[in-house]
């Protein structure tokens, strides 16, 4: 069982728990209420504390049984940090592999392939991400998206499709249509939690002018746009002079809510990466804090269900019987005593005589 199948049953137990012992605090109730004179004097009643007797130890009964099923879950582990840690972050990447992206003019020199401009970037971007509830995911871009890894751990993966693989050659020749890689990326994300989700793109926005951009799914919170390659001059490729498209870029950041970063020569900054870096803080805190939780909660259970019958005995009812032994009762109970042993010795002389 996973960890999350384990807190279900946590969960499912303590309501059992809760059923059987209700029912039988309820046949217990039914009993002393036929014996109420017996057990509680003429009065008939209780103490009025006691009310509160019934309810409490169902509930100390179900609370030992979740935490008793819910410390199961972490194997002698005081963080949820293990292979069944719950995602709380997507990082989806959405790369440029279209054959602009290998002219070289990037960089601070500007002797650098956009490629490999763009691995930087990424490589700078994942090594400031913590991964222990973070997935990664990569598509390719060029005349259409391509999901090329999803939801996976391997940063090195990722960053070795961002610089050595030529993916161009995969693909449909034509324009980088980046709008329309926009749209199939956001359709390959729309299953994911809501605002759990940073979509990274790095480019170097030579495409073809932007229509028909669809906005992003709910699970998308954060867009951010990277450009690499030298924006003020560019290289002649297909026909026309390539370079980096920074007004391109920004108007669809700007379309979707995003930020758009000239990573051509510096990194993104760290303090576009606090979404990312934060996760779902109320799902991280409840998976950390679960177990003390879970210890808290037992100890108090049981706490409850060993003081409460103490309680019952000594403070439940103000009635108490009492056996008291008068002297007279005494003086009869002795003289009754001796003359039982005079009889039974008289007896025992005469059966010595008939012998």
């Amino acid at each position: 069982m996973t960890h999350d199948e384990i807190i279900t049953c946590a969960n499912w137990s303590a309501i059992g728990i809760a059923a059987v012992a209700a029912a039988g605090e309820w046949l217990h109730a039914r009993r002393v209420a036929r014996l109420s004179r017996l057990a509680f004097g003429p009065a008939g009643k209780p103490r009025a504390w006691t009310k509160v007797a019934p309810p409490v130890r169902v509930l100390a009964v179900a609370g030992a049984a979740w935490a008793l099923v819910t410390l199961i879950a972490y194997n002698n582990l005081s963080r949820d940090r293990d292979r069944h840690a719950s995602v709380t972050r997507h990082l989806m990447v959405l790369l440029d592999v279209s054959p602009s992206m290998q002219l070289v003019d990037a960089g601070e020199s500007g002797e650098q392939r956009r490629a490999v401009r763009a691995a930087q970037v990424l490589k700078s971007v994942l090594n400031r991400v913590p991964g222990d509830n973070v997935r990664f995911s990569a598509a390719s871009f060029y005349t259409e998206a391509r999901m090329l890894a999803k939801e996976c751990q391997d940063r090195e993966l990722i960053v070795h499709f961002a610089a050595e693989v030529p993916f161009y050659y995969t693909y449909k020749p034509g324009k980088t249509d980046l709008l329309k890689s926009l749209n199939q990326a956001g359709e390959l994300m729309k299953d994911w939690p809501r605002k759990s989700a940073t979509l990274l793109v790095i480019s170097d926005g030579d495409s073809v002018p932007p229509a028909g951009l669809k906005p992003m799914p709910s699970a998308v919170s954060e867009v951010l746009f990277a450009g690499v390659g030298e924006p003020g001059r560019g290289t002649f490729l297909d026909g026309h002079l390539s370079r980096q498209d920074s007004a391109n870029l920004s108007q669809l950041a700007r379309c979707l809510g995003g930020k758009y970063f000239d990573a051509n020569s510096r990194q993104i900054p760290s303090e576009a990466l606090q979404k990312l870096n934060a996760g779902d803080p109320h799902s991280a805190k409840w998976q950390a804090d679960r177990r003390l939780v879970a210890l808290a909660v037992l100890a108090l259970a049981a706490v409850l269900l060993c003081l409460l019958p103490i309680l019952l005995e000594h403070s439940g009812s103000a009635w108490k019987a009492v056996v008291t032994h008068s002297p007279d009762r005494l003086v009869k109970a002795e003289i009754g005593g001796k003359n039982a042993r005079a009889t039974a010795m008289n007896l025992s002389d005469k059966q010595e005589v008939v012998s």
